[in-house]
C-alpha cells in the first residue's frame, strides 16, 4: 500500500521543528548525505534518528509497516556507538561502520548509519569518516548524535546538515508522559518540571522510581550548598572529591541542577511562579530571600546562571572539576 506524510510516525518528544525539515526533506527527495544531531542529551535525538529512517525506508520502498523493532529493516541499519570498555569510538570500528555501508541494500533501499555520541570519536576515526563524506555514495545516509556540534571536527560538521535539539516547554514534557505511561497526572507534572525539558529523563524517572528519589535528594543537597558559608562548601566538595564524585559526568550533573535552581529563584524573584523546575522548593527560596534581604535577587540569580554557562565551558574545555566546584563555591 502506498504511504504519503499523513502516515509518518514520529514520537512525541516535542521536536517539532527538527521533524518538519526532516518529513519535507524526505517527501521533497533533498536529503544530506549526513546529518548531525546535536543537543542535550535525553532529547530524544536517537529516538528521532530511528524514526527518520523507518519513515524514509517506508516511503521510499511506498509501504506501511506498525514494526518498531526494526526486524525488516536491520539489514539495511548499522548503529555505532562507544565500546563499553574503551574512551573512544577508534579508527577500526568506523572502517567495520563504512564496510557495512557499502554492501548492498536490502530491497534496493536506503543504507543508514547513524553514530551515537559521535563526539567520542578518536581522530583518526574522524578522519577515516570524512573520506566517505567526501565521496557521498547514493542512498548512503549518515546520521550523527552529539551534545554539542562544536565537538567534532569543523571538516565534518561542513559536510553535514546540522540540526539544533533544544529542551521542550514542559507542557510537552507532561503531555509526552501522559501519552507513554500510565502515569497519574500529579506525578508527570512533577517529572515534567524536574525534567527541565528533557522527556526521556522524565520517562526514565517514571520507571526508575528509586532514581528519581536519588535525584530529588540530590536537587536538595545542592540547594542546601547554596545555604552554607564557604567552609562548608569547600568541605563538601572535598568529601565530594573523595568519594569520586567530581568526574566530569558528574559535575556535568550538579551545573545542570545548580541552573534550574538558579532558573527558579529568578521567577521567583521576578514574581512569576507558574513555571518552577523544582516548586517544592518555593518555600525554600523565599526564605532564602528573606536571610539575603540586601541582595537584589534578580541581578544575584541572573548572574549564578551567567556563572553556570562559564562554568560549563571550562568543563567542556578539560578544567579540572573540582576546581570548577571550588570556584563555584567562592562565587555563589
Amino acid at each position: 500500500m502506498a504511504i504519503n506524510s499523513e502516515q509518518f510516525e514520529w514520537p512525541p518528544l516535542g521536536q517539532d521543528r527538527a521533524i518538519s525539515f526532516l518529513e519535507k526533506s524526505i517527501i521533497s527527495g533533498k536529503l544530506a548525505q549526513s546529518y548531525i544531531f546535536s543537543g542535550p542529551k535525553d532529547l530524544g535525538k536517537s529516538s528521532l534518528a530511528l524514526a527518520f529512517a523507518r519513515n524514509l525506508w517506508h516511503f521510499d520502498r511506498q509501504e506501511k509497516s506498525d514494526n518498531d523493532n526494526f526486524s525488516s529493516l536491520n539489514t539495511d541499519l548499522s548503529i555505532l556507538e562507544k565500546e563499553t570498555d574503551k574512551k573512544q569510538i577508534g579508527v577500526e570500528q568506523v572502517r567495520e561502520f563504512i564496510k557495512i555501508l557499502g554492501m548492498s541494500s536490502f530491497l534496493d533501499s536506503y543504507k543508514i548509519g547513524i553514530i551515537k555520541n559521535a563526539e567520542l570519536l578518536s581522530i583518526e576515526a574522524q578522519n577515516a569518516l570524512l573520506k566517505t563524506l567526501e565521496e557521498p555514495r547514493e542512498k548512503v545516509l549518515i546520521i550523527l548524535i552529539t551534545e554539542n556540534v562544536e565537538l567534532l571536527a569543523a571538516t565534518i560538521a561542513s559536510r553535514a546538515q546540522v540540526l539544533y535539539f533544544y529542551p521542550v516547554a514542559t507542557a510537552s514534557v507532561y503531555d509526552y508522559l501522559l501519552a507513554s505511561t500510565e502515569v497519574n497526572r500529579s506525578l508527570a507534572k512533577e517529572l515534567a518540571a524536574a525534567s527541565m525539558g528533557r522527556p526521556l529523563q522524565a520517562l526514565y524517572w517514571t520507571e526508575n522510581p528509586i532514581e528519581y528519589k536519588a535525584q530529588s535528594d540530590l536537587v536538595q543537597q545542592l540547594f542546601d550548598f547554596l545555604e552554607m558559608d564557604l567552609g562548608e562548601r569547600l568541605s563538601l566538595v572535598e568529601t565530594f572529591s573523595k568519594a569520586s564524585d567530581v568526574s566530569v559526568d558528574k559535575v556535568k550533573v550538579y551545573l545542570h541542577i545548580w541552573e534550574g535552581l538558579w532558573h527558579d529563584a529568578l521567577l521567583i524573584s521576578l514574581g512569576d511562579e507558574a513555571h518552577l523546575r523544582y516548586p517544592s522548593l518555593r518555600a525554600s527560596w523565599q526564605k532564602y530571600w528573606q536571610n539575603h534581604t540586601a541582595t537584589d535577587q534578580s541581578y544575584q540569580a541572573f548572574l549564578s546562571l551567567k556563572q553556570l554557562q562559564q562554568a560549563d565551558k571550562y568543563l567542556r574545555g578539560f578544567v579540572n572539576p573540582k576546581n570548577i566546584l571550588e570556584s563555584l563555591s567562592l562565587y555563589f
